[in-house]
């Protein structure tokens, strides 16, 4: 079970016990002062986990944005690398039936170029918005970005 799930499980728990608290102490029973000091503390430190816990969140969340676009930034050097040699080729068949061939497989390169312009343009726009978002990363994100910009 993950501690997230722990941590749901016990909102109730941490819930009754500071309401219970809280009618003892407001009864004032015997040594009611150190049952409120106990629930100022479980109060505090239930707080204290939950930010810790949002905090937890949001970085992994950063994480997962920068491991997602660096990722998508090294398929796109991979297929750079793949197709230059393709793209600096000047060799023209013999005849009808390999100029026919070389152009279907050119046909083929276009879509496959077409697409990766449109996911180059995604991942663009991705990086602008993690730089906007002043994401943890933003040096190695602008970084890469250059780079992969001055490849393409």
């Amino acid at each position: 079970m993950s501690l997230l799930d722990q941590i749901e499980m016990k909102k109730d728990s941490v819930k009754g016990c500071c309401e219970t608290g809280d009618e003892y102490v407001s009864n004032q029973n015997k040594n009611y002062e150190v049952v409120e000091g106990k629930i100022e503390e479980l109060k505090k430190l239930w707080d204290e986990l939950n930010s810790a816990m949002a905090k937890r969140g949001l970085l992994i969340e950063e994480a997962l944005k920068y491991v997602t676009f660096m990722r998508d930034v090294k398929e796109i050097g991979r297929w750079v690398d793949e197709n230059e040699k393709y793209c600096a080729a000047t060799e023209v068949g013999d005849d009808l039936e390999q100029n026919e061939a070389l152009s279907e497989e050119f046909q083929k390169f276009m879509v496959s170029f077409n697409d990766t312009g449109k996911r180059l343009a995604f991942i663009n726009e991705y990086s602008e918005q993690l730089v906007e978002s002043n994401h943890s990363d933003i040096n190695d994100i602008k970084l890469q970005t250059e780079n992969y910009q001055r490849e393409v």
